[in-house]
């Protein structure tokens, strides 16, 4: 059964169609990329599935359930976790600290006990094990204790990295991962997200403009094009889509 199911979803902004009756599906451990011009409606489709746009029609079905009847505030527990275009850490905490507000989705004191002591401790320890854990595993344990502000821009991407893993997610989706990046940065985060996937058994759904990182990671590949499904397959399907050239890699002169 696929994870991840969008059917026949359409987003429209007053006259302007940002979705149009798009369909797909996103299978288990593999890593699907979203690649198209801009405006293609890549973000505006990540915003669906975080609950932050409600679309006009269509549905989402996520790990067997309605994802559109779920609250945003809720799909961390469903098991979705998202990265965002731009760094969105908190720059005067420390690594660990940043990571920790994304194991706290998955804490198990409620807020009254909380603000009572009630249990807090022994689940603040327990959190703060799994987050060493992922940072270790990522190779950012010597940081751990280092505020954010400072370090270098490929080190924060692999924090909101840890930050989305911390949440325990199913299905990781990484908005624009490789903005900002070097070229070396690029090839290393390439190995991160297979690595990520592979150490922790996710689904990761991925939007892209690094062409070249996106076909050498990724299993399957949708094309986007002014909200509209163009094309999808496998990378090697798709490089030589004549369809895909055209709208997004560019038309021969």
């Amino acid at each position: 059964m696929s994870l991840l199911t969008v059917n026949n979803v359409s987003v429209r902004f007053g006259g302007v169609v940002a979705l149009d009756d798009l369909t797909f599906t996103v299978e288990p451990g593999g890593i699907c990329a979203l690649i198209g011009p801009n405006g293609a409606g890549k973000t505006t489709l990540f915003n669906v599935l975080s609950r932050l746009y409600q679309p006009n029609s269509g549905t989402v079905t996520f790990d067997g359930k309605d994802l559109l009847a779920t609250p945003a505030h809720k799909i961390v527990r469903l098991g979705l976790a998202r990265t965002f275009q731009n760094v969105a850490l908190f720059p005067a905490l420390t690594v660990l600290e940043n990571v920790l507000t994304g194991a706290h989705s998955h804490g198990e004191v409620g807020f009254g006990r909380s603000m009572l002591r009630i249990g807090a401790a022994r689940e603040e320890r327990r959190l703060r094990r799994h987050c060493l854990d992922l940072l270790e595993r990522l190779d950012l344990a010597a940081l751990a204790h280092r505020p954010v502000a400072g370090l270098p821009f490929g080190t924060l991407k692999r924090i909101e990295f840890a930050r989305g893993l911390a949440t325990e997610p199913k299905l990781l989706m990484l908005d624009e991962p490789a903005n900002g990046l070097t070229h070396s940065e690029v090839d290393e985060l390439g190995e991160t997200i297979r690595s990520i996937r592979d150490q922790f058994d996710l689904t990761i759904l991925l939007v892209e403009h690094h062409m070249a990182m996106v076909m050498a990671i990724s299993d399957h590949i949708i094309v986007l094009d002014f909200g509209r499904k163009i094309a999808e397959g496998p990378p090697s399907a798709i490089r030589n889509d004549p369809v895909v050239i055209e709208a997004y890699l560019g038309a021969p002169a």
